[in-house]
C-alpha cells in the first residue's frame, strides 16, 4: 500500500513538472510572473534602502496653479530653469538632471533660451534628455555635431539590450553645447504596458548612446563603473525600493522663490544645503503634463521615479539578477513531487488542504528570500506544479482510495461504530483483511425464554419487539468500542480488539456487558407493552486468542471471530442460566480488567469439548460506584466459596445460609447439603463438568 501510494505520488508530481515547464513557455504564463514580480516588489520593497543622496525638484500642480495665478502660462520661461540650476549651484549639487526635453526654441525669445544655456554652463553638471525612438525621421537632414559628443566610445556589457534607433527629440542646440551629458528616456513597457525594465543603450546614426541614468552614472563612477545585471534580452530589471515619493520631492516654486529671497538677501524657503552633494532630478509630475507611467510599485508614477530607480540601483549596483534556469527546474521538480507525495499519502480533507497551502506557499518563500539578495526567482511554473500535482494526487486518491473507503464503509458499517470506521478509514493500515490470529473479549448475550415470548407474538409484532431490543443493545456495544460480529434471532455476538488495538478491550467488554442488563431493566417497560411480560438477558464474556478477519465466499463474506475464545463465551453464557446469573465471565477476562470489577466466583467449570477448567465469575458492577454495603456481603460469600474449594462443606453453608438467598446461594447450599450427606471422593478437585452447550 505504502510502495503504491509512494510510486503513484512520484508519478503524479513528474507529470505536473512536465506540464509546468513546458507551460513556463507560453506568453500566459510569462505575464503571470510579471504580475507576480509586482507583487513581490510592491509587498517586500525596502523603503530605506533608496538613496538620500537622490531627491526630486517637481513641478506639481501647486506649482502651476501658483504661477498661472501670477500670470505665467505654460511652458514657463527658461529663465525659471535657470533659478534653479543657480540655486543648485550654490547649494553645490552632484549632479542636475534635466528631465525634460527643450525640442523647442522657448516661446519667450532667443534671450530666454540664451539665460538658460548659461546657467548650465554656471552649474556644470547639468544633463539632459533625449528622446531615441524607432520611428522614421521627421526631418530627412540635420546636423547631428553637438549630438555626436554624448555617444559612448566602447562599453563593458557585451550581452546588453542596443535599441535601434530611426529618429532622435532633441533639444535645442544652444542647450546642448551647454550640456555635461545626455541621454535617452524614452524605451518601452513590458507587454503588460508596466514598466519593470530599462534598456541601457541605443544605436543612432553608428553611434552608441547611454540611457539618462547610464549617462550620470558613468559621469559620478568613471572607472568605478560596474555593469549591471541584466535579463536574458539584456535589459536592466528595475529594482524599485518603494512606491511613488520614495525619493524626496521639493515643490519647483519653493525652490525658485527661495533662489529669489537668495537675490534679494533674505532667509530662504529652502536652505541651500539641502542639496549638498545631492544628486537632483527636475522633472513633472503634474497629470496634465503626461509624463506618469504604471510600474511595479504604483498604476500612477511619476516617469522621473522610474529614471531616479535605475540611477540608484546603478549606483547601488542593486539592479535585478537572474537565477541559472536549472534552479527553477529543480524547484519545479521539488515542489511537484513533494505535494505528489504528500497528497497522495495523505487520508484527511484537513491534511490535503494543508500540503496544498504549503505548497502554494512554499516557491513565495523561496521567491521571497530570492528578492531579498536581488534575484527574480520565477513563481509561477511552480504553483503550476504545485496545482497540477495536487489535482492528479487528488483525482487518484479519490478514484482508488475513494473506492478502498466505500468498501471499508460497505464492509463495516454495519457492525462498527462511526467512530472505529473513521479511524480506519484514517489509516486503512490499521485493518489487515483475511483472518489473523488476535487477542479479543468474545460478547454472547441471549434472551431467556425467548422462544415462549415469540410463539406468542405476530410476526409483526415479533419484529417490533426485536428491533426495539436489538437496537438499544447494539447501540451500547458500538458506544463501548465493540465489533458487531452477528444476530442469530435474540441472540448478539460481538467482539473487542479487532478490527483496531484496544489495550482494554476486557474492560470495554465488561462495561458493555453491564450497561446491556441496566438498559433493559430501562427497557423492560416497552418490552412488557409488546411481548406481554418482562425478560432477563444472560452475557457471556471470555477473553483469549481468535481468527478475526473477513470469511466466506469471494460473493458473500463476513468480518468475524472464530477458535476456542468464542466457543467458551458461548458456552458461557449458557452456563448462565445454569447458574441463575446475569453475566458471566472467564478467569481470562477478569485477569485483563483486573482493578476495574467487582465480581464474585461462580464455579470451577469444564465445558463440552474442553479438558482444561476454567474458573467462572459473576460480575456485579465497578469499583467505582459499587454500593459499599454489599462488600460485607460479598466477602462473606467469598470465605464460604474458598470454604467450599477446601471441602469444609458443614462452614460453606454456614456462611451461605448468612446471606440473602438468590439462585447462586440456594445452588451452594444444595451442594454442600449433598456433600455433607454424602463427601466427593478424596481426589475431588472441586471442576464441575458443564454437559450442556
Amino acid at each position: 500500500m505504502l510502495r503504491k501510494k509512494w510510486i503513484r505520488g512520484l508519478v503524479c508530481g513528474g507529470g505536473a513538472f512536465l506540464l509546468a515547464f513546458f507551460s513556463s513557455l507560453l506568453s500566459f504564463f510569462q505575464i503571470l510572473e510579471w504580475k507576480s514580480w509586482d507583487l513581490r516588489t510592491k509587498y517586500l520593497c525596502r523603503r530605506e534602502e533608496a538613496s538620500s543622496q537622490i531627491v526630486l525638484i517637481l513641478i506639481d500642480q501647486p506649482s502651476l496653479d501658483f504661477y498661472a495665478s501670477q500670470g505665467v502660462s505654460w511652458p514657463w520661461p527658461r529663465q525659471m530653469y535657470a533659478a534653479v540650476l543657480d540655486f543648485l549651484r550654490i547649494s553645490q549639487a552632484k549632479a542636475v538632471i534635466l528631465d525634460l526635453i527643450f525640442s523647442e526654441p522657448s516661446v519667450y525669445g532667443v534671450e530666454d533660451d540664451f539665460l538658460l544655456a548659461e546657467a548650465m554652463r554656471r552649474n556644470g553638471k547639468t544633463f539632459l534628455a533625449a528622446a531615441f525612438s524607432r520611428n522614421p525621421p521627421v526631418i530627412e537632414k540635420a546636423d547631428w555635431s553637438e549630438l555626436m559628443k554624448f555617444s559612448l566610445k566602447e562599453i563593458n556589457d557585451k550581452k546588453a539590450a542596443i535599441i535601434e534607433a530611426n529618429s532622435v527629440v532633441l533639444p535645442i542646440p544652444k542647450l546642448l553645447e551647454a550640456a555635461c551629458g545626455l541621454g535617452n528616456v524614452l524605451f518601452p513597457p513590458d507587454d503588460d504596458a508596466i514598466f519593470r525594465r530599462l534598456p541601457l543603450y541605443c544605436r543612432f546614426q553608428g553611434k552608441l548612446f547611454p540611457s539618462l541614468p547610464l549617462s550620470v552614472s558613468l559621469y559620478l563612477q568613471s572607472e568605478n563603473y560596474h555593469s549591471p545585471r541584466l535579463d536574458d534580452q539584456g535589459r536592466m530589471v528595475l529594482y524599485f525600493f518603494g512606491p511613488s515619493g520614495t525619493y524626496k520631492i521639493y515643490s519647483i516654486a519653493r525652490v525658485i522663490n527661495s533662489w529669489l529671497q537668495i537675490e534679494n538677501k533674505e532667509i530662504p524657503q529652502i536652505q541651500p544645503s539641502e542639496f549638498f552633494d545631492k544628486i537632483v532630478f527636475i522633472a513633472s509630475n503634474a497629470p496634465g503634463l503626461l509624463d506618469l507611467r504604471p510600474s511595479p510599485v504604483s498604476a500612477v508614477t511619476p516617469g522621473v521615479e522610474i529614471q531616479a530607480t535605475a540611477l540608484d540601483n546603478l549606483l547601488q549596483r542593486k539592479s535585478v539578477g537572474f537565477l541559472p534556469r536549472f534552479v527553477s527546474i529543480v524547484l519545479i521538480l521539488f515542489f511537484g513531487l513533494s505535494v505528489g507525495v504528500a497528497v497522495s499519502y495523505s487520508t484527511k480533507i484537513g491534511m490535503t488542504l494543508l500540503f496544498l497551502l504549503l505548497g502554494l506557499s512554499g516557491p513565495w518563500l523561496a521567491a521571497a528570500v530570492a528578492f531579498k539578495q536581488s534575484f527574480w526567482l520565477e513563481i509561477i511554473p511552480s504553483e503550476v506544479a504545485v496545482i497540477t500535482a495536487f489535482s492528479l494526487a487528488a483525482l487518484f486518491n479519490y478514484s482508488f482510495e475513494g473506492r478502498e473507503r466505500r468498501f471499508i464503509k460497505n464492509v463495516f458499517r454495519h457492525y462498527l461504530s462511526p467512530e472505529i470506521i473513521e479511524k480506519i478509514l484514517a489509516n486503512p493500515s490499521l485493518l489487515r483483511l483475511g483472518g489473523e490470529e488476535r487477542e479479543i473479549t468474545s460478547f454472547f448475550s441471549d434472551v431467556a425464554g425467548f422462544s415462549s415470548i415469540a410463539e406468542k407474538l405476530t410476526p409483526q409484532k415479533l419484529v417490533t419487539w426485536l428491533n426495539e431490543y436489538l437496537s438499544a443493545m447494539t447501540e451500547i456495544i458500538l458506544e463501548e468500542g465493540g465489533t458487531l460480529d452477528k444476530y442469530e434471532g435474540d441472540a448478539i455476538i460481538a467482539f473487542w480488539n479487532a478490527p483496531l488495538d484496544q489495550p482494554d478491550h476486557a474492560l470495554k467488554a465488561c462495561r458493555a456487558a453491564w450497561r446491556c442488563q441496566q438498559e433493559l431493566t430501562r427497557l423492560n417497560s416497552e418490552l412488557e407493552k409488546i411481548g406481554g411480560r418482562p425478560v432477563r438477558m444472560r452475557i457471556g464474556l471470555n477473553s483469549g486468542l481468535a481468527v478475526v478477519g473477513n470469511m466466506g465466499s469471494r460473493r458473500r463474506f463476513d468480518y468475524t471471530a472464530m477458535g476456542d475464545t468464542v466457543n467458551l463465551a458461548s458456552r458461557l453464557e449458557g452456563a448462565a442460566k445454569f447458574y441463575g446469573v446475569s453475566i458471566l465471565l472467564s478467569e481470562n477476562t477478569l485477569r485483563q480488567a483486573q482493578g476495574h470489577l467487582i465480581v464474585r466466583p461462580v464455579d470451577i467449570v469444564q465445558v463440552v469439548g474442553k479438558s482444561q477448567p476454567v474458573t467462572i465469575y459473576e460480575l456485579l458492577g465497578f469499583q467505582e460506584d459499587f454500593p459499599p454495603e454489599k462488600l460485607l456481603e460479598l466477602q462473606i460469600f467469598i470465605q464460604a466459596w474458598q470454604a467450599y474449594s477446601n471441602r469444609n462443606f458443614k462452614e460453606a453453608h454456614r456462611l451461605f445460609s448468612s446471606l440473602p438467598e438468590d439462585n447462586l446461594i440456594r445452588l451452594y447450599l444444595k451442594r454442600c447439603q449433598e456433600f455433607i450427606n454424602s463427601p466427593p471422593p478424596a481426589n475431588w478437585d472441586g471442576v464441575f463438568i458443564l454437559k450442556e452447550k
